[in-house]
């Protein structure tokens, strides 16, 4: 695997710096160092304009935390699989507030590198599915509301919000989208949903000028069973939806993705979430590796009919590689050093 470059775009990371976060200034590498805690080299750079080094790890929260790589990625990687903080410190001999610390600013770090690809390049968004996961706060009368975004084409999930199970949680998570997509007039956006009342009001308020169809699955239940499924096309006709888009099976299967990975969202379990903070920071982790780190193998792509012994006969794509924002797999410390654009 290339590593990804990350020469491009440097700027001035320290706060004290008349040049903070002004991009094209001159600044140079100069040298590396070691930590105690990190046998890896880090690389080091010349502010000219303030007349002081840095380091890149200046580029994320984690300046200063006395972590390695190694641990950083251990933490992110653990995260992803769904242990909880006191289990990942137990694991790496930590303790729990330093593994809290690393998972919000590794979080903090990919929710800024997330939107600020989305928001540069821009998505293009044909089928987009939304639905809500139920979860809590310190006690199952608190309830906590995930809603979810995914382009079902690409399986890219696109955003998250959470909140109360309401109108105005809905229009938070639609109204990204409309600054995320790439669109045109000759795109007419599909979009397919639950029967919740708040999308349709979402979708209206924020999508103005944007041609869509929309399509609400209508699931009863009894006992909690599966009784029936009903099609409401609240804008357009039946014709309009292929035969694979009229359902939001894509994005229930994302669900248990989620169910299985964020150790907050899975049932009867000890690792309830106390903290709204520490949640969105596991989500924003968790979007990065679902996007930008691991393959689907639904979008791979074929590229030899033979069947010879070591003859690689597939393409392997992430996401962000089917979505056009990326050409290759990101890895952690990529998302650590990356220098994204301070906007104010």
């Amino acid at each position: 695997m290339n590593e990804v470059k990350t020469e491009l775009n440097i700027f001035c990371p320290r706060k004290s710096c008349p040049f903070y976060g002004k991009p094209g200034k001159k600044i140079n590498k100069d040298g590396v160092y070691n930590t105690k805690s990190d046998h890896e080299s880090r690389q080091m750079f010349y502010c000219y304009g303030g007349h002081h080094r840095f380091s890149e790890t200046g580029f994320s929260e984690l300046f200063g935390k006395h972590g390695s790589f190694k641990e950083y990625e251990q933490t992110s990687k653990l995260s992803s699989h769904g242990l909880s903080t006191a289990a990942i410190a137990d694991v790496l001999l930590k303790d729990e507030r330093t593994i809290a610390s690393w998972q919000q600013a590794i979080g903090h770090k990919a929710e800024r590198f997330h939107l600020f690809l989305c928001l540069t390049i821009q998505i293009k968004i044909l089928f987009l599915q939304m639905d809500e996961l139920w979860s809590y706060l310190k006690r199952k009368k608190q309830q906590l509301w995930v809603f979810i975004s995914l382009e079902a084409n690409t399986k890219f999930w696109l955003t998250f919000q959470l909140g109360s199970r309401s109108r105005h949680t809905a229009n938070r998570l639609v109204a990204p989208l409309k600054k995320m997509g790439r669109w045109g007039n000759d795109i007419v956006l599909k979009v397919t949903t639950d029967k919740m009342a708040a999308y349709k009001h979402a979708l209206e308020t924020s999508m103005i000028g944007i041609p869509y169809i929309y399509l609400q699955i209508v699931k009863k239940r009894f006992k909690r069973r599966l009784i029936t499924v009903k099609k409401h096309f609240v804008k357009g006709a039946k014709k309009d939806f292929g035969p694979k888009t009229q359902n939001t099976s894509f994005i229930e299967r994302f669900n248990l993705t989620l169910r299985q990975k964020v150790s907050y969202l899975q049932r009867k379990t000890w690792g309830y979430c106390k903290s709204k903070e520490n949640f969105a920071s596991i989500m924003w982790l968790n979007l990065f590796d679902y996007n930008y780190r691991h393959f689907h193998k639904s979008l791979r792509i074929k590229i030899s009919q033979h069947q010879q012994k070591f003859r690689r006969r597939w393409l392997h794509q992430t996401p962000a590689m089917a979505a056009e924002l990326t050409n290759l797999q990101l890895s952690w410390r990529f998302l650590i050093v990356v220098p994204i654009p301070i906007t104010s």
